[in-house]
């Protein structure tokens, strides 16, 4: 079903500003998703990118004369299959047929690497608890008791005995619950292994953060989008722009213009003023106030929220092509490979500045993660990405310009050295799954935190937005409805969190709080609000990242008078 929207009245001089139902400020899947559902629901939407492509953490690039394709940041999604929160959002959008999910090796989706254990990771809580015993048999009762406590706290479960001890253990540090249950390092290594997917230190992350990320993945597997991240961002521009809306790129945001304390639009590099009636950023959290609204929109509870507010730690991945086809070795497609069982021990180190000489890496394996694995690399070879994080640190870097105004640093000696010092150390690792990588290797790129900041606009060239601390969880994180009427968020800093499938499911969310209404339920009780037949036709020459690309063929929009019909 598709609504239309109200007559929207606006400016009919030529030289005027651009007027539109909603402007989107950032083209990642949140944003998109918002828009998109917008768009389907008879807005007007404009969406302004500052990248060159659509996508933000999902969009991928080539190398090697596109001999080659690298995903940014789609490893391995969870709640991907049907009922699950991807395939819902998604189906009010009339995408779960061209966006497919591919199952994960149902037995293990991701295996993990300690000194002396290698465990592959199970779908279902009860799988994962005895293959954990089955692991550290000396151990059972420890690990009885703290999955128990974790599964109860992530499925919301009611608990039948010391319902107040269960609350008291989801608000404290996950290393003081593990602790209490006297596990051992090796087995805390391994509960703890795969939390490079939020980079956050383990004694500043509580149990119920952690809970609900393994949660996330035990409760029905890992999945991974067929032709890779790219095709979340082609399809979901589709939606909006046929369905009147307009997606550019290389459009970068500069203000988000205020008037008698309500947002109304935007005003981009260069001066040109976009107006609007609803401005929503999905750009990062603290960069929306603080650069993009500024500080004399802010209240008081605001600004002392954002003086205090800390970001997840930045990614420093490595992207690999290697002539030889890992599928034929069984390698698994994605994996969390530790050097030492000291998880906690690796974030204080980066906390304070400092990179160790071994790096955790997590290693995703597109060409192994989609069976046609086409689209990453020519038959006989194979990608990799391998990722762990790093200080944000401009010092650290030797960089000491604002890396968002340009890319000078990149020719900066020291800035070189450190980059391909820490280049090594992830690879050193990698070999301890891949023993011959290197003599394999045919090509290697690294990208650090401030290729990340320089691309992303984000603060410190952080993945995951806002730390996952207790004051930013559950009824504390920030809402997608602001205290300025007309501007609303999106993206992973929001009440919805952070990764693809939640920024997705946000988006959403955001544009259900645009509309005034319950969208979620909407959708889950079957409603879609695209109309299919008005979709682009996808052929076998579909290329994701072209239609990622939609900034240079998309014409300005036809003006209107306000008496129009629509």
């Amino acid at each position: 079903m598709t609504q239309t929207a109200a007559p929207h009245p606006t400016d009919d001089l030529a030289d005027g500003p651009e007027t539109w139902d909603v402007v989107v400020v950032g083209a990642g899947p949140g944003g998109l998703t918002c828009a998109a559902y917008l768009a389907a629901a008879g807005k007007r939407v404009l969406v302004l990118e500052a990248n060159q492509v659509v996508g933000g953490s999902t969009q991928v690039f080539r190398r090697a004369g596109n001999k080659f394709e690298f995903d940014v940041g789609t490893h391995y999604v969870g709640e991907c299959g049907p009922g699950g929160r991807m395939q819902t959002a998604l189906s009010g959008l009339a995408l779960t047929e061209r966006i497919t999910w591919l199952r994960q090796r149902p037995e293990g989706h991701c295996r993990i690497m300690v000194p002396g254990t290698t465990f592959e990771t199970p779908t279902g809580w009860d799988t994962y608890l005895d293959r954990l015993v089955a692991a550290f048999p000396d151990e059972e009762a420890g690990l009885r008791r703290c999955v128990g406590i974790m599964r109860t706290i992530a499925a919301g479960e009611r608990p039948r005995r010391r319902p107040l001890a269960l609350l008291r253990w989801g608000i404290r540090p996950i290393t003081t619950l593990m602790d209490a249950c006297g596990l051992s390092a090796d087995a805390q290594a391994v509960v703890l292994a795969e939390n490079g997917d939020y980079t956050w230190p383990p004694h500043r992350t509580p149990t119920a953060m952690h809970a609900g990320f393994l949660h996330h993945y035990l409760q029905a597997g890992a999945y991974y989008p067929r032709g890779g991240g790219q095709v979340i961002g082609a399809h979901l521009t589709d939606v909006v722009q046929t369905h009147g809306g307009r997606v550019r790129t290389k459009a970068r945001v500069e203000r988000i213009l205020v008037e008698d304390g309500r947002a109304v639009g935007v005003r981009l590099r260069g001066g040109e003023e976009v107006r609007a009636d609803v401005v929503v950023s999905a750009a990062d959290y603290a960069k929306t106030w603080t650069e993009l609204v500024g500080d004399e929109h802010l209240t008081r509870r605001l600004r002392r929220r954002l003086r205090g507010l800390e970001m997840t730690l930045p990614m420093f991945a490595v992207y690999v092509a290697l002539d030889v086809d890992l599928r034929e070795r069984g390698t698994p497609p994605l994996a969390w490979v530790w050097p030492t069982n000291d998880v906690d021990g690796y974030y204080r180190e980066v906390a304070a500045g400092r990179c160790p000489e071994q790096m955790p890496v997590g290693i995703s394996c597109p060409t192994a993660k989609d069976p046609q694995g086409t689209h990453s690399a020519p038959p006989g070879y194979s990608t990799l990405e391998l990722v762990s994080w790093a200080p944000a640190d401009h010092a650290f870097w030797n960089v000491s310009e604002d890396p968002t105004e340009g890319a000078g640093y990149g020719r900066d000696e020291a800035y070189l050295r450190r980059k391909e010092e820490l280049t090594q150390r992830v690879l050193d690792t990698a070999e301890l799954m891949i023993p011959d990588l290197r003599e394999r290797m045919v090509f290697c790129e690294a990208s650090t935190p401030v290729t990340q900041e320089r691309f992303t606009l984000t603060t410190g060239g952080s993945c995951y937005g806002i730390a996952p601390l207790l004051r930013n969880l559950g009824p504390f994180r920030p809402r997608v409805r602001t205290h300025l009427p007309g501007l609303f968020l999106a993206g992973g800093s929001t009440e919805h969190m952070f990764g693809i499938n939640a920024t997705i499911w946000g988006g959403m969310g955001t544009a259900g709080a645009v509309l005034g209404r319950d969208l979620v339920q909407e959708v889950r009780d079957g409603a879609v609000l695209v109309n299919e037949s008005r979709l682009t036709p996808v052929t076998d020459d579909f290329d994701p990242l072209l239609a990622s690309k939609p900034g240079s063929i998309i014409r300005r929009p036809v003006r209107r008078r306000a008496t129009d019909p629509r």
